[in-house]
């Protein structure tokens, strides 16, 4: 079946066989309305088609309608500055917003001003993709924060502006209601930091169920308390998926994948690398009631990792 065109593209007719845009089909017989968003010559007093784009992602998205399939395109080199608490508020439910270009062509939202500046998913079922998040402040809290359902990172790169400009936890399921962030899909993302500061990849403090978290990289190995998870006091991870991740820490001590203390964890944590500098406990998984498969860690940098914990006889 056809797509359906829509009248601001190039292609009013549609497309015969869909349009997937890296590797996700989210214009294959898509329902909703398309926006587009440039830096470079854009206006949000335009109307986002392609060649009148919007300026700004925060502008777009409230031209967006809730659960109706829209979708917003960021052109390549497309770039912002971002200040202040929720400077980005994505709450819109349904929405889907990818980043065009490769490496240095991808849009970049540079987080400054202080501490507290932050990206909001507030709305339920929102996918961001290929797009760079910069910390241009020391210590920044969270790069984006997570109240809702749903929400799904791919692709999606952390880094500092500059030294001393860093990241605590790049994405933080914020609230502390339980289950308000179930679905939480982080899938193909990166975060590098040389700081010392830099805490966990994904802070939950609620319980979250049905989390899926593969295909991601941290490469944080000048701090000492990183991680990939970690979770809240008492709050459980329940049908959850780690799989297939790789963390490069400078941790000597503490959990070096998963941090939780409950026992009512589900779901499996499998074929994750873990480089790490603690020569003692070597603790990659503390996340009791998860199945366990083929995780591997090294404190050594001249010898490949073993399995841990042991294999089971």
């Amino acid at each position: 079946m056809a797509t359906k065109g829509w009248k601001g593209s190039h292609y009013p007719g549609g497309f015969a066989n869909g349009v997937s845009i890296l590797g996700m089909p989210v214009l294959n017989s898509y329902a909703g309305n398309v926006f587009w968003v440039n830096s470079a010559n854009g206006s949000d007093g335009n109307k986002g088609s392609r060649d009148r784009p919007f300026s700004t992602f925060d502008y777009a998205i409230g031209q967006c309608t809730a659960n109706n399939g829209d979708v917003i395109l960021l052109m390549p080199n497309h770039a912002e500055t971002i200040t202040g608490a929720a400077g980005i508020a994505l709450d819109v439910a349904g929405i889907t917003a990818i980043g065009l270009g490769n490496f240095n062509q991808r849009p970049r939202f540079l987080m400054d001003g202080g501490t507290s500046v932050t990206a909001v998913i507030s709305a339920a079922d929102v996918t961001l993709s290929n797009m760079v998040f910069a910390s241009g402040h020391a210590d920044v809290v969270a790069g984006v924060g997570v109240t809702a359902v749903g929400a799904w990172f791919d692709q999606i790169e952390f880094v500092d502006n500059t030294d001393d400009e860093n990241f605590l936890s790049p994405i933080k399921a914020t609230g502390t209601t339980n289950n308000e962030a179930d679905g939480l899909k982080v899938t193909n993302c990166r975060w590098v930091s040389p700081d010392t500061a830099g805490l966990e990849m994904i802070e939950i403090n609620a319980d979250l169920a049905e989390g899926i978290f593969t295909g991601n990289s941290v490469i944080c190995d000048g701090a000492t308390s990183c991680k990939l998870i970690l979770c809240a006091t008492g709050k459980d991870l329940t049908e959850v998926v780690v799989a297939d991740n790789y963390v490069v820490v400078g941790n000597t001590a503490g959990d070096l994948l998963i941090d939780n203390d409950t026992t009512a964890n589900t779901g499996i944590v499998a074929n994750n690398f873990i480089g790490h500098h603690d020569t003692a406990s070597e603790i990659l998984v503390d996340c009791d009631g998860v199945r366990q498969i083929e995780n591997y860690g090294t404190a050594t940098d001249t010898a490949s990792g073993y399995i841990l914990p042991a294999v089971d006889s």
